[in-house]
């Protein structure tokens, strides 16, 4: 592995403090949490792509909530192994996969998948020597316990998790066990600043900008619950497990964007008796017309059944352009007051809390629903992100108030304008 860092070196990627404590760990589970910016995907990279060059053969396998973010890591190793004179051929379909033969032969010694977290029953049946779980905080438990591990069993293999911390979940209770010293498990917490690229400057400036806990959680890697969490934890993982929905009709929510928030889109399929989140997007730095061009382009991809719209402010406006380029689909608006708000996310939560919602394992839609908060003001609740944005939330639950009625389930009614 020295001379593997060495070539490293010299391409002019070095690890830091934490990236060699981690990459020095000899523990068959590691658990790493760590802030943003600290270079986790970096660290993964090195890891896998040192396993490559230092033994003779091996299969290894990463994994993240989205194909899309195992790709980085994916790419990641093929310039570390580039840059250690490593020839390798890479294909990207079905999946990203990586092969490396013995120079001169055709002879497969060592392969590299990326695969998403959401593809697990294809996984069951394979081996591994060295399974990767990027993001781990936001994929399922039962991914890690009934699927990745029984695939070390026969190979002794390693296992690795890094996250984000994500409450005090599944993550957090294997973090625990290498701060315990249990058995073959190894767990560190890397702060933000111990990446020398993060500037002191950029980390004073998000701690007065986030709160006291989006602080810590985002950057300093601490696990940390709230109990002004609208949407707990538990019921964040369940549905992220939820029943699949493959028939119905979708309903697709939109939450303008205003000043420097995001203009968000959410489609939902099935009905109030069980529904799935089948797509988000978000975008902002656009023009008004631009916006209706692409959420209209949004709907149509997904074959939207009707959309609801946030109409308040400039949004009661913007949905009416909208109209005139979605014909056919059925548009409503509802305007964010306190009562119909607090009805809108109450519904949400009502969904999830009795496993009637599927989630996706989108990383921004599930930070912000882990940040989402009640808040009790005298007489009245508010409800918004402690931090950063809530303009998935809000979509979403927009695109479940237009979800249809099903085996007598009755939905708060809204006032509409």
């Amino acid at each position: 592995m020295k001379n593997f860092l060495k070539k490293l070196a010299d391409a002019g990627w070095r690890p830091h403090t934490g990236q060699s404590a981690y990459l020095n760990s000899t523990a068959r589970f590691r658990v790493l949490a760590c802030g943003r910016r600290w270079g986790k995907t970096d660290a993964a990279a090195a890891e896998i792509a040192g396993r490559i060059v230092t033994r003779e053969s091996g299969k290894q396998i990463a994994i993240a909530p989205t194909l899309a973010q195992a790709y980085l890591v994916f790419d990641r190793v093929k310039w570390m192994l580039g840059a250690a004179g490593v020839i390798c051929v890479a294909s990207v379909s079905p999946y990203p996969s990586l092969r490396v033969s013995v120079p001169g032969t055709q002879q497969v010694v060592h392969i590299l998948d990326a695969r998403s977290g959401h593809t697990a029953k294809n996984l069951r049946g394979q081996g591994a020597d060295h399974i990767l779980m990027d993001e781990a905080a936001y994929m399922p438990e039962s991914l890690i316990t009934e699927t990745v591990m029984p695939m070390l069993a026969a190979s002794g293999g390693r296992m690795t998790l890094i996250s984000t911390p994500f409450g005090r979940n599944h993550f957090y209770r294997f973090f625990q066990l290498g701060e315990r010293g249990a058995n073959e498990f190894w767990s560190r917490a890397g702060h933000s600043s111990e990446n020398p690229l993060v500037e002191k400057q950029f980390l004073e400036t998000q701690r007065d900008l986030l709160t006291d806990q989006a602080f810590r959680t985002e950057y300093l890697a601490e696990f940390l619950d709230s109990t002004s969490t609208v949407f707990g934890y538990r019921y964040l993982q369940d549905a992220l497990c939820a029943p699949l929905v493959k028939k119905g009709k979708i309903s697709v929510g939109i939450d303008w964007a205003r000043h420097r928030d995001y203009t968000a889109a959410v489609a939902v399929r099935g009905t109030t008796m069980q529904a799935e989140v089948v797509r988000v997007d978000a975008w902002n730095g656009m023009s008004w017309s631009q916006i209706i061009s692409r959420t209209a382009a949004f709907a149509k991809d997904v074959c939207a059944w009707n959309l609801t719209c946030d109409g308040t402010g400039i949004g009661d406006s913007v949905t009416e352009f909208l109209q005139k380029s979605l014909p056919g689909i059925p548009l409503n608006y509802v305007v964010f007051g306190n009562r119909n708000k607090s009805a809108l996310i109450g519904d949400l939560a009502w969904m999830l809390e009795k496993g009637r919602l599927r989630l996706p394992a989108d990383i921004e839609l599930l930070r912000e629903m882990e940040a989402y908060t009640a808040t009790r003001l005298g007489s009245t609740t508010k409800y918004a992100a402690h931090s950063g944005h809530d303009d998935r939330v809000c979509a979403l639950a927009l695109a479940c108030e237009g979800l249809p009625n099903a085996g007598g389930v009755k939905i708060t009614g809204k006032e509409r304008k």
